[in-house]
C-alpha cells in the first residue's frame, strides 16, 4: 500500500474517476497522469511512500497527535497550504527524533527534501494521494 505526496499549483481537483467516459477517454486520461507524475518526479515534487514504513514511525512519534501526519490516510486523499508548512515541519522534526534505523532516517531525509523544495515555491500545494 502506498501514499503519494506531490507538490502542484494550487487548482480545483480534478475529477477523480471517469464514470462515463469511453476506454479511449480514460486511457487519455491515465497517460497524461503518468506523464505528469513522470514530471514531478524528475523535478523533485514528488514522493512515494510505503505505508507499512511510514505508520511505525507515525506511531512512535505520536500518531494521531500529530496534527498533519497523524491525520494522513492512506485510503483517500487530501491537500496541505502552504500556510501549514510551518507546523509540518515541526512534525518532521517529531518524526526525526522518533527515527531508529537507516530506513526510518532516509524517510525522514525524503520528506524533509520534499518540503525544502517546497519552501522556496510558495505556490505550490502539498497534495497526497492514498491507494
Amino acid at each position: 500500500m502506498g501514499l503519494l505526496l506531490a507538490l502542484r499549483p494550487s487548482s480545483p481537483p480534478r475529477p477523480k474517476s471517469l464514470r462515463r467516459a469511453t476506454r479511449a477517454q480514460r486511457r487519455e486520461h491515465h497517460r497524461a497522469d503518468v506523464e505528469e507524475w513522470a514530471t514531478m518526479d524528475e523535478r523533485g515534487l514528488l514522493l512515494d511512500l510505503r505505508v507499512e514504513e511510514l505508520l511505525p514511525l507515525l506511531n512512535a512519534a505520536g500518531g494521531n497527535r500529530l496534527s498533519f501526519l497523524g491525520q494522513l490516510d492512506p485510503w483517500a486523499d487530501g491537500v496541505l497550504a502552504h500556510e501549514d508548512l510551518p507546523q509540518l515541519d515541526a512534525e518532521v522534526d517529531r518524526l526525526e527524533a522518533a527515527a531508529v534505523n537507516d530506513e526510518e532516517r532516509g524517510l525522514v531525509a525524503a520528506l524533509r527534501a520534499l518540503l525544502v523544495r517546497w519552501r522556496h515555491d510558495p505556490g505550490l500545494a502539498l497534495y497526497w494521494y492514498g491507494d
